[in-house]
């Protein structure tokens, strides 16, 4: 009887954890996992293994980046690992035997797997995308950081739980692989062929004046914006600096990119020598050929034609409130308005609010998707929203 009780506490247990995962999985939050260790396995590599955690065992595949292949079973991506880094194939592999080295002594002891769950395929068994840290030390930064992997692989889908953006790690990632670039580290020593490492010489000649070829370099191509209100990086206008931190964009590429200006759509970029379908699916979500027109009923709307509505009543959507310390006029205080309609978003605009009303105004608007009509004003060399008393 109390075998039996064992097995069935055991098996509701096991249900529990499987249905709590399936909640996470679906509703696409972060996970973090501690106390991971590493299961042998003959699919181990330097960018996917197999993870024990509790009683859960999975195969976890590194965000952001790629190693080389270490056997031919899959000889479509040594093919495209090899045309990358301009060596041959048995390279390639041996260099891939180097890196699931250096990954398989990352992982002795426990480490940390943080994870949403999402399906990383490209194998004969399930695999979960992952990011994997460990006394600090993020597995993906000390692979770059050592010449052992590109960056090429999936980025996050937003913030990590600590806050970190996919673009700030990856601008971080970059100067690593310059770094491993610079001084021929892992497999760079062998892909002194490659256009990445030619983008990187071309960029050193150029800073020491030594530079003759008349190619386009990231230092000298630098864009007027960049940055898009949608988040994403606008491809006719970002710097070369910003579209190196695309995965798989190196100094080369970048200025190839800025070249082939204008771009009309982004499968476009497959025209440039060196960026293939593969290279531009990875980065796809992260970039758009050029601004899209504000929402209407937003910030961005109405700041795009002060000429037409300033000193009008204009009506924006609020997605946020917050409380600001800008100086307003007496008797008004200042609150800054998050504007967005229908999920897009449409910037935001300092709003000088009664006193009387302002409490009552922070509550209301706590609540995203209300209207809100206010005078369009110039105030000290800014536009601003006026909440008119009646």
């Amino acid at each position: 009887m109390r075998l039996y009780l064992s097995v069935l506490i055991g098996l509701c247990s096991m249900m529990l954890t499987v249905a709590m995962r399936a909640n996470v999985k679906a509703s696409g939050a972060w996970e973090v996992l501690e106390g991971c260790r590493l299961v042998s396995a003959p699919i181990n590599d330097g960018d996917s293994f197999k993870v024990q955690h509790q009683d859960l065992t999975f195969i976890a595949r590194l965000y952001f980046v790629d190693c080389p292949e270490t056997h031919g079973t899959y000889m479509a991506r040594v093919r495209d690992q090899a045309r990358y880094f301009s060596i041959p194939e048995a390279v390639v592999m041996a260099a891939g035997k180097q890196s699931a080295a250096f990954t398989e002594k990352f992982l002795r002891g426990e480490f940390t797997v943080i994870t949403q769950w999402a399906d990383a395929r490209g194998g004969k068994e399930q695999r979960f995308f992952a990011l994997v840290r460990k006394n600090d030390q993020m597995l993906s930064s000390e692979l770059i950081r050592n010449g052992f992997a590109r960056i090429y692989g999936m980025p996050t889908k937003g913030s990590w739980p600590d806050g970190i953006s996919p673009r700030s790690y990856l601008s971080q990632l970059k100067q690593y692989e310059r770094a491993a670039q610079s001084s021929m580290t892992g497999i760079w020593g062998d892909a002194t062929g490659s256009l990445q490492l030619a983008g990187l010489n071309q960029l050193s000649a150029n800073v020491e004046g030594t530079g003759t070829n008349k190619t386009p370099t990231a230092s000298t191509l630098e864009a007027v914006t960049t940055s898009s209100r949608t988040g994403k990086l606008i491809l006719n206008t970002a710097s070369a600096a910003e579209l190196e931190t695309l995965p798989g964009i190196g100094p080369a590429l970048a200025s190839y990119i800025i070249a082939a200006r204008p771009i009309a759509v982004v499968d476009d970029l497959a025209k440039i020598p060196g960026i293939t379908m593969n290279t531009i699916d990875v980065f796809r979500a992260q970039v758009i050929t050029d601004e899209p027109p504000p929402p209407l009923k937003t910030a961005a709307f109405y700041l795009a034609d002060t000429e037409t509505y300033l000193n009008t009543n204009v009506s924006v959507i609020v997605s946020a409130v917050v409380r600001s310390d800008q100086t307003a006029p007496a008797s008004f205080r200042a609150v800054i308005l998050q504007t967005a309609n229908q999920g897009v978003s449409g910037g935001s605009i300092p709003a000088f609010i009664p006193d009387e009303f302002y409490d009552t105004f922070i509550q209301y608007y706590q609540q995203s998707g209300r209207s809100f009509t206010g005078l369009l004003f110039e105030h000290d060399s800014g536009t601003v929203l006026v909440y008119s008393r009646k």
